[in-house]
């Protein structure tokens, strides 16, 4: 990967969608030689896939952060279930005292209380701590 290569991924992080003629223009190659960087990338793994970035909205204003302690291991049956309930947006593997930090979208405190107590009750979870998000810089 080259200079070129990171810069065309600087572009794609922040708007997937950008047409391959923009970020040609952007960093001074056609639209095909960009194309064409963009399929080795794809084919060799560095991009693996494209995901649609949701913000909160009205129907899910508050943000919350879930820090989980899971019961045994391996911790991906724990961790692939977390991420398949509808209001978990990224689960994040970590290290030290917790197993995993998940970013979650609520429509209201009672919808959190709710979360936790679904989180709480499958056996593969020891623990779930909730932090509401008060704002994001």
């Amino acid at each position: 990967m080259d200079a070129t290569d990171k810069r065309i991924l600087a572009l794609l992080h922040n708007n997937a969608r950008i047409p391959f003629a923009e970020v040609g223009r952007a960093i001074g190659l056609s639209r095909t030689a960009v194309q064409d960087r963009i399929a080795r990338l794809e084919a060799n793994g560095t991009i693996a896939g494209y995901h649609t970035k949701i913000t909160t909205s009205e129907a899910f204003p508050l943000q919350a952060v879930v820090t989980v302690k899971i019961t045994s291991r391996p911790c991906d049956p724990a961790l692939n279930w977390l991420a398949s309930l509808p209001e978990v947006h990224q689960v994040m593997s970590i290290s030290e005292e917790f197993d995993a930090l998940l970013l979650c979208h609520v429509a209201d405190a009672g919808h959190l209380s709710r979360l936790n107590d679904t989180i709480g009750s499958n056996p593969l979870i020891a623990s779930a701590t909730s932090h509401l998000v008060l704002r994001q810089l």
